[in-house]
């Protein structure tokens, strides 16, 4: 009896999983079917939902994660730059950002803050890679292919500050909400 509760539970996680994804899918064709004066009636998460879907279209258009992000207009690769920055330190800490491929943005996501009005998440940001003598333009010495060598990582740098320091700041998807907002004819 054992097995066939273990099979039945799978059976609706997979269910459960195939329909996230089909509802992801259909939030998407919503999203970028709109119009943006319709995005500009969307209630603030939603429309934060609405660009960062349409930016993840985008990149997704091209088989290459890099080349998609190249890809954007100027405001679009601000938006999704920031947002990777945002979405890892909030799933797993700044370590996390560094040794997953959204490092790629790294040298740009300072430069990305003040252009949308994050100074203080930019001053802890500029002061953390200054401190600990981290080099944007090279992140290979973060490169990881074990979760024992992710361990290592986040013991290299004090990250735990940081994390803490950020997650005291007004959240990143406040200010990229109003710069896309402000912007809105380039997404």
């Amino acid at each position: 009896m054992g097995f066939c509760n273990f099979i039945r539970r799978m059976v609706k996680h997979r269910k459960s999983v195939n329909k996230g994804i089909g509802d992801m899918k259909k939030k998407e064709a919503l999203y970028m079917s709109m119009t943006h004066k319709e995005l500009s009636s969307l209630s603030d998460d939603c429309f934060f939902e609405a660009i960062m879907y349409r930016t993840e279209h985008w990149v997704g258009l091209y088989e290459q994660w890099e080349e998609g992000v190249n890809s954007l207009n100027p405001y679009q690769k601000i938006f999704y730059s920031v947002n990777w920055l945002a979405a890892e330190v909030n799933n797993g800490g700044l370590c996390q950002f560094f040794v997953n491929s959204s490092r790629m943005v790294a040298p740009y996501v300072s430069e990305y803050m003040s252009a949308i009005g994050a100074m203080e998440h930019k001053k802890l940001f500029d002061k953390f890679v200054s401190d600990n003598n981290i080099d944007l333009n090279n992140l290979s010495s973060f490169d990881v292919d074990s979760f024992e060598e992710f361990n290592e990582q986040s013991e290299r740098y004090p990250f735990d500050e940081y994390d803490d320091a950020f997650f005291n700041l007004t959240p990143l998807e406040e200010y990229l909400t109003q710069f896309a907002k402000e912007h809105l004819e380039h997404f």
